[in-house]
């Protein structure tokens, strides 16, 4: 007889990985509009060809492996610039992951902590949502899977040299394009060091002399590429950036809560809208704890299979080389869900002491977290879509309507523009400045006078400030008439199509461009000059 829980079974689980698989078709087949960093990643494809991606930094304030930028243009030239080819290697990326989480969940964890744990990478928010999308975040993911994997299987005891050298050569080609699979085989170096220096045990050193080299040339390789293919203005205001959102370890600390910064981060990563949006993050944090000490006491080097990667790349944020923090850290997911997955586990045997159904409980009700936050905001997922709002616009828009596209804006009018009647003629881009706010109001008052004025905007954060000081300019000198906004899933302003009306003389004086109060953009200023013309 089969004494196997039901949920623990192949089938059930190879069940729970279908519906992981169609979530991800879906949200591919979705064909929801590229988000502004996409756009501009396709702004570099389309205009560059394949020895300049391989040989120039990106342009549009883009950082992106090298590997992944010409994959992504060979691509191209096989299916062509539709945002479907664009998103198509990510596709079977996340398919890969998701099959093969399954066999490390499997191997790392026991009980319910394998169900659980494929069930909730299988519906998680990033999980989908990068497995279609023109960004290097979805190869993260899936390096540390088959990283984790293939370390775990070099010191099985039927490895050989074959096995490692496949091994070393699968990590050589992931960390070109990745940038934190340098952090993944790092930390898996270190995991193999430490495992050889307590047991002594040959598949290990066969590891250590075959696999490790081959990952440590290509990751030195690799990073030395990726400082060369960043401009120094592109690294400056990365670093601003991220050091702004706390990206980095702060040290010296100039506040208390500085010291909970590696607890902060992770929550994060639990909660962030961005990311995993789990509603009580902390507790998800202490199930990681608990999970990482059980799996330490009952597979050591399992556990320091997922730890590796993991303080690597803390690590790097502490010396100040790499942020960590949100999506830069997805790499960190998989090792998170596998740890809170066994922490569950563990919880759900100690109240099973007390009655087994007091033990499904609890673990049923951990899992209500990750379904609940699947339940609440299910694909496809969007950060800025802008055909339903271009569409509005095709249809409202008449013969003489004056259309200003806010800066940031244009990558989404260059990309789409044409397929809703707007062609490269018919609108006036704004400028653009990182020291005067001002310049942005003076931009639309050469429509003062005119009764139909498009604003057509995006949702760059830095460019927030900037954007409702012009709308509640024109709301001021004019009239706001149809309009159209279209949320985005994470905390952004809307893409939206506002037509004013600045026809009315007793409102165009109240006020100018000169004296109308601002708010200020902040301190994050993001470089816009190549955003208001054509990149070449």
């Amino acid at each position: 007889m089969n004494r196997q829980p039901f949920l623990c079974r192949r089938p059930v689980l190879w069940m729970v990985v279908v519906v992981g698989a169609a979530l991800r078709i879906y949200q591919y087949a979705s064909d929801t509009s590229l988000w502004y960093d996409e756009l501009s990643m396709v702004r570099n494809l389309v205009h560059r060809s394949e020895s300049r991606l391989l040989l120039e930094p990106l342009g549009d304030a883009q950082v992106s492996p090298t590997g992944f930028m010409v994959v992504e243009k060979a691509i191209s030239r096989v299916l062509g610039e539709s945002d479907l080819a664009f998103r198509f290697l990510l596709l079977p990326i996340g398919l890969a992951a998701l099959v093969l989480f399954l066999p490390l969940a499997e191997r790392l964890l026991d009980g319910y902590a394998v169900p659980f744990a494929v069930a909730a990478f299988a519906i998680g928010a990033p999980f989908i949502r990068y497995s279609a999308e023109i960004k290097s975040y979805g190869i993260d993911i899936a390096a540390t899977i088959v990283l984790s994997w293939i370390a775990l299987r070099l010191r099985d005891s039927d490895s050989t040299a074959a096995r490692c050298v496949l091994g070393g050569l699968t990590g050589a080609i992931l960390v070109w394009f990745s940038q934190p699979a340098v952090f993944v085989v790092a930390g898996l170096g270190a995991a193999l060091l430490l495992a050889w220096v307590r047991d002594r045990d040959a598949q290990t050193g066969r590891a250590l002399l075959l696999t490790v080299p081959l990952w440590a040339l290509a990751s030195a390789a690799s990073t030395v590429v990726a400082f060369r293919h960043v401009t120094p203005a592109t690294r400056a205001y990365m670093d601003q950036f991220w050091r702004y959102r706390d990206s980095f370890f702060p040290w010296p600390f100039r506040k208390p809560a500085d010291a909970l910064w590696l607890w902060n981060r992770v929550n994060e990563l639990f909660h962030d809208p961005t990311v995993l949006r789990y509603r009580w993050p902390g507790l998800f944090g202490a199930l990681a704890i608990i999970g990482m000490v059980s799996l330490w006491r009952r597979n050591r080097f399992g556990a320091l299979v997922l730890l590796g990667p993991f303080v690597v790349g803390v690590l790097a944020a502490v010396a100040q080389q790499f942020p960590f923090k949100t999506r830069v850290a997805l790499y960190a997911l998989p090792v998170l869900i596998l740890s809170v997955a066994q922490g569950a586990e563990w919880i759900r045997r100690q109240a099973s002491r007390v009655h087994p159904v007091a033990g499904g409980l609890c673990m049923a009700a951990l899992f209500l977290v990750p379904a609940s936050a699947f339940l609440e905001t299910p694909p496809p997922y969007s950060v800025e879509n802008f055909k339903p709002v271009f569409a509005f616009f095709r249809d409202h828009r008449r013969p003489g309507d004056a259309v200003f596209v806010f800066p940031y804006a244009i990558e989404a009018v260059e990309r789409y523009g044409s397929a809703y009647g707007l062609a490269p003629g018919d609108y006036q881009v704004g400028d653009c400045s990182r020291d005067d706010d001002r310049v942005f109001l003076r931009d639309v008052d050469r429509y003062r006078g005119l009764p139909r004025v498009w604003l057509l905007a995006g949702s760059v954060p830095s460019m927030t400030a900037a954007r409702r000081n012009v709308e509640a300019y024109l709301s001021t000198i004019g009239t706001a008439r149809e309009s159209m906004a279209v949320p985005s899933e994470i905390p952004l302003d809307p893409v939206s199509a506002r037509l004013f009306d600045l026809s009315d003389p007793a409102r165009l004086e109240a006020a100018s461009a000169e004296t109308f109060p601002l708010s200020p953009q902040g301190p994050l200023k993001r470089p816009c000059d190549e955003r208001v013309r054509p990149l070449r």
